[in-house]
């Protein structure tokens, strides 16, 4: 089977890349398409409500993206053993716990909803509630999901993703426009989750309806290291792509936390354009480490693709950034438009920082996650610091995003290191 796994070319990179690519920029028009109707409809104040509780339903996000990104490393080595059993097993178990941690997510979560309104000063708690439900819900969608991911059929993946969008676009902006503003955005957007949880968990396990399953022994002292190391990279990053919102809705007035979300909005573009390289990158990488091949080939690959679509993005922005803003935002987010292009910068230095942390994930070196740890909190703090202007928070932003990204390259080329030997991988999981 390893021997199997070593005569798999690194060019599937491309024919993968080339669906998850399709699914994951239709993804993201479905995305924009929600924002660009729900800001015109809302208006500035009330889109910079939207904009915080979208920062932060990422941000809460955190906890299913570290099981995720854990359940792709172990699936991927099933798969190479040709694990049938432990396979199934895994998706049984993510379905029953993962389905009892979001009820439980969601109990606690509409307890907790006034306090946040006050925090974020929002006053209806009723948006808030519901956008922690959403976030209940996608506690596990995105983990039973990565099983596909692991296993790499990128195309049940992309069909579930693709439908959690379109119903979130299609009946979270049907119920703004039907004129419950912010309250029906997240409405739509919870009951467009539940359809896509129901869906997706009931195409994994009737793939493994016939497997007999295995007990999953848990390896405690290699579970800890892994589940460590990626969930510190994931809040890392999570926290550096996202809290800046959230720092700037909490400190700046209404009218400047609106026009900065919506700067957010249009330079995540450039940011999620590439997002669909980790994707395909993770379990690429951590394949070719347990077969004993070196995935710096895959790696090159990865920034390749991140460089150029980064580059055409960049150009258009350079070109026509009131285009860019207005479009997706607004006339009356205009006042935005000097800053499109230097926040559409950090965002492309982000995305390689992605790229880069991802693969070090994906063959079980950890080394980036103190540098990265640093510079998030200096970034973060800076923020918090200097947020006059617009102009300060997206130098500050460059700056931070440029940082991290070097320190996070620092010894690319070590030696590999890998998540486990086949021998151990039944014990492992």
């Amino acid at each position: 089977m390893i021997a199997r796994v070593r005569n798999l070319a690194a060019t599937d990179f491309a024919r993968h890349g080339a669906l998850v690519f399709g699914a994951s920029m239709l993804i993201n028009a479905l995305g924009y398409a929600f924002h660009f109707a729900i800001s015109r409809k809302v208006g500035v104040e009330q889109y910079g409500v939207l904009a915080a509780l979208n920062a932060g339903y990422m941000i809460g996000m955190v906890a299913s993206t570290i099981v995720a990104t854990i359940v792709v490393k172990y699936a991927a080595e099933f798969r190479v053993l040709g694990d049938e059993a432990h396979l199934a097993s895994l998706a049984r178990r993510l379905s029953l716990y993962g389905s009892l941690a979001a009820i439980a997510f969601i109990a606690a979560g509409i307890a907790a909803a006034p306090a946040i309104a006050g925090f974020l000063k929002i006053s209806n708690v009723a948006a808030v509630t519901l956008c922690l439900v959403v976030m209940g819900i996608s506690i596990v969608t995105p983990t039973i999901r990565s099983v596909f991911t692991g296993v790499e059929d990128f195309r049940t993946w992309s069909v579930s993703a693709v439908m959690e969008s379109t119903l979130k676009a299609a009946l979270g902006i049907g119920l703004v426009y039907a004129g419950y503003g912010v309250v029906g955005a997240f409405g739509g957007w919870a009951f467009g989750s539940f359809v896509t949880l129901v869906f997706t968990m009931t195409v994994l396990l009737t793939r493994f309806r016939q497997a007999s399953g295995a007990a999953l022994y848990i390896d405690v002292r290699r579970l800890g290291q892994t589940m460590a190391g990626v969930s510190a990279a994931i809040v890392l990053l999570t926290a550096i792509t996202y809290t800046d919102v959230i720092i700037v809705k909490h400190y700046a007035d209404a009218t400047t936390a609106g026009l900065y979300g919506a700067l957010s909005l249009s330079g995540k573009i450039l940011l999620f354009f590439v997002g669909f390289v980790p994707t395909v990158l993770l379990p690429k990488a951590s394949r070719q480490a347990l077969a004993g091949e070196s995935p710096s080939g895959i790696l090159a690959m990865a920034l390749v693709c991140v460089a150029a679509f980064s580059s055409i993005g960049l150009i258009g922005y350079y070109v026509f950034p009131q285009v860019v803003i207005t479009t997706l935002a607004g006339p009356s987010f205009a006042p935005a438009t000097p800053y499109v292009f230097s926040y559409g910068v950090a965002m492309v230095l982000l995305g390689a920082l992605n790229t880069v942390a991802t693969y070090k994930i994906g063959i079980h070196r950890y080394d980036f996650v103190w540098p990265l740890a640093v510079c998030t909190i200096l970034e973060l703090v800076g923020i918090a610091l200097y947020h006059a202007s617009l102009t300060q928070i997206v130098s500050v932003l460059i700056g931070g995003n440029a940082v991290a990204l070097l320190a996070s390259v620092y010894r690319i080329n070590a030696p590999l290191t890998t998540l486990a030997t086949p021998q151990r991988s039944n014990a492992a999981a």
